[in-house]
């Protein structure tokens, strides 16, 4: 009997290039023995409302699209019974797409379909963020918010560049906070940070950590905290990032820590970003880990 396949894509992900591949990945899952139902998003939560509305009648889930849509995706997949979660394939359409880079999925469409036809359901750890999911980052400071304030029609022209003027432009904006952290109920940790990011990924924002950080589990029920205190000029970030790619976990202050759940308290709002959109202002948050709490599919590399 044919698998049945609930396919969402977002059109104005990337350039849009999804929609010259639709025939073509129609086709690839026919001739595969699935049947396919297509829906494009038309509004922001549009994705992570069908998922909960129809996912469970499916054999499976498969998107199309940015971080940010599969972000929603998963959020609707939470948001039902856990028998009744299927399993998420992904073909990567954005123009970060860290997700893929940390899984080794193809950003050619018809690659990306090979591996979901072929590949296996993979647990994978899914962050909560104060109530709320996120699959691979959350973070506060430099830099974070690149992704959500780059206008979309920079990002379908520039591509990855966009991402770096508008870094470039938030440089003078950054500042330190007096922010309070407790990792797995030890000793808080008191900074004045610059940069808080919680991940579950060897690729933030197009940067790789490296091949360190390749080693990285994402089903160990862990996640990793970075902290950069605003001590580092930001002639010295680059620097910091370098080191920390090669595997160092303290560099003058700046700490790579591995968490179970972790609270955070700053002395005033800071703009969180989940997954490369925007997360909302919070003076106190809290995090822990969904252990293999949603199914991809996708290559097995060892659990790594």
């Amino acid at each position: 009997m044919a698998k049945k396949i609930l396919f969402i894509f977002n059109p104005l992900s990337g350039k849009g290039k999804i929609k010259n591949s639709l025939f073509e990945i129609v086709d690839k899952f026919t001739d595969a023995d699935y049947d396919i139902t297509l829906y494009p998003t038309k509004n922001p939560d549009y994705c992570e409302r069908k998922v909960y509305e129809c996912a469970e009648k499916y054999d499976c889930v498969v998107i199309a699209g940015g971080d940010g849509t599969l972000n929603e995706a998963v959020k609707g997949m939470l948001s039902l019974e856990p028998n009744k979660r299927v399993p998420i394939g992904y073909i990567p359409c954005g123009t970060m797409n860290d997700f893929a880079s940390t899984n080794n999925i193809s950003p050619d469409p018809i690659d990306a379909i090979d591996n979901i036809i072929n590949g296996e359901t993979i647990p994978y750890d899914i962050g909560l963020f104060n109530d709320r999911p996120f699959i691979y980052v959350a973070g506060f400071g430099a830099f974070t918010g690149v992704s959500y304030d780059t206008p979309q029609v920079s990002k379908n022209i520039f591509g990855t560049a966009a991402y770096f003027f508008e870094g470039l432009k938030s440089l003078p904006k950054i500042k330190g906070i007096n922010t309070k952290i407790v990792i797995d109920d030890k000793e808080p940790i008191d900074t004045n940070a610059s940069l808080v990011m919680i991940m579950n990924s060897t690729s933030v924002a197009g940067f790789d950590f490296g091949e360190f950080y390749n080693e990285i589990d994402i089903h160990d029920g862990i996640f990793e905290v970075l902290i950069v205190p605003k001590s580092f000029s930001l002639i010295d970030f680059p620097g910091v990032l370098a080191r920390i790619r090669n595997g160092e976990r303290e560099i003058n202050g700046a700490k790579m820590l591995s968490a179970h759940k972790v609270t955070i308290k700053t002395e005033e709002p800071v703009k969180w970003t989940l997954d490369g959109e925007y997360g909302g202002e919070y003076t106190d948050m809290t995090f822990e880990v969904l252990h293999n709490a949603v199914e991809f599919i996708g290559k097995n590399n060892g659990g790594k």
